[in-house]
């Protein structure tokens, strides 16, 4: 059970570390912001009340509090300290994000955490016991002090009115306490490291669609005289009728994306600059659990449950996402970009 309990150990300070080093989990509007996350994982599940009645009012708040809790569950189980409390509390994190997270995957043995709460199950029925831990040393240490202390008070006092004061021996609970002290300062170092060098997040481009649809329609002028066609520069093809002005072009370099909202029904739509400079748009509605994806390292990302789409296809490339993005139109005129309803 050692190779298990050190697994469980350092991967739960790992996923407090990346949580904390993420420059977007605390940032509104960031495909891996925690808020968003939060609300896809309340969406649709039963442990979604949980969610809505204490994370969603205070994502920030629960978003750090819960990376904490990992790194000093990690911190605790991985040391053999307190095994059979931290196990029970990483027990609880991971059944809770059961419930919540991984609750659309199908089939369920999919989801990782249903196997984080059976594989914490060992250690809360019997801790660290005949494993390699701290917590054994800590308590014979505890033990022989105690001895130590209990012999001496039994043997009469030779101190003389001129001697220092004896020091407080060190008893098995003031042991206990130092080391969750310890324990507790290993857990804010690593935190502040990791959040100090989190890096800053570049927030994503937002294009709007006009109002206005008197601005996106081409006026239709009179013909311009005979005489004078030679002389009339080359007329862009027609827009398409509802197509909605978005923004200037120039907006959207290459490998850069913005999100807007469909001229035709409302729903968020993500448009796409290629290296080529092609633009490519999609729906921009995860079709595993209804969250808002991102763009970020060049593919499309979905926040809640980690489904990752082709930025290009839109095709599905991992995770629980049964089917790919829906494709969406968007024009380029005239240096301005247009988004045609879906």
């Amino acid at each position: 059970m050692f190779p298990l309990r050190l697994f469980l150990g350092l991967t739960f300070v790992y996923g407090g570390i990346q949580k904390l080093g993420d420059p977007g989990f605390l940032q509104p509007g960031a495909p891996t912001y925690i808020g968003t996350q939060l609300r896809g994982f309340a969406h649709g599940t039963p442990g979604g009340f949980l969610l809505q009645a204490f994370a969603i009012p205070h994502p920030r708040l629960s978003g750090v509090g819960v990376a904490l809790a990992e790194i000093a569950i990690g911190l605790l189980v991985t040391a053999g300290v307190a095994t059979r409390l931290a196990a029970a509390a990483g027990l609880a994190l991971n059944l809770v994000l059961f419930l919540t997270n991984s609750w659309a995957t199908y089939p369920f043995f999919l989801g990782s955490d249903i196997v984080f709460v059976f594989a914490w199950l060992p250690f809360v029925l019997v801790g660290e016991r005949r494993q390699p831990a701290l917590a054994p040393r800590l308590r014979l240490l505890a033990l022989t002090r105690m001895r130590e202390r209990s012999v001496r008070d039994s043997t009469p006092s030779r101190r003389t009115p001129g001697d220092s004061p004896v020091e407080p021996e060190l008893t098995r609970r003031g042991l206990i306490g130092t080391g969750l002290a310890v324990f507790g300062s290993a857990t804010a170092a690593i935190a502040g490291v990791s959040f100090l060098t989190r890096g800053t997040y570049g927030m994503p481009r937002t294009l709007g669609a006009s109002t206005s649809r008197s601005r996106v329609r081409p006026t239709q002028a009179s013909p311009p005289p005979q005489h004078a066609a030679a002389k009339t520069p080359h007329r862009a093809p027609a827009l398409p009728s509802g197509a909605a002005k978005l923004g200037p072009a120039n907006r959207l370099p290459p490998g850069q994306a913005a999100t807007y909202r469909d001229p035709g029904d409302g729903q968020p739509d993500i448009v796409i600059r290629q290296a080529n400079g092609a633009l490519v748009a999609h729906r921009a509605v995860c079709t595993h659990a209804g969250c808002t994806v991102g763009y970020q390292g060049g593919q499309i990302v979905c926040p809640c449950h980690g489904a990752v789409f082709d930025a290009r296809t839109g095709a599905v490339v991992s995770g629980p996402a049964p089917a790919p993005l829906a494709p969406r139109k968007v024009l380029e005129r005239a240096g301005q970009i247009y988004a045609v309803p879906g």
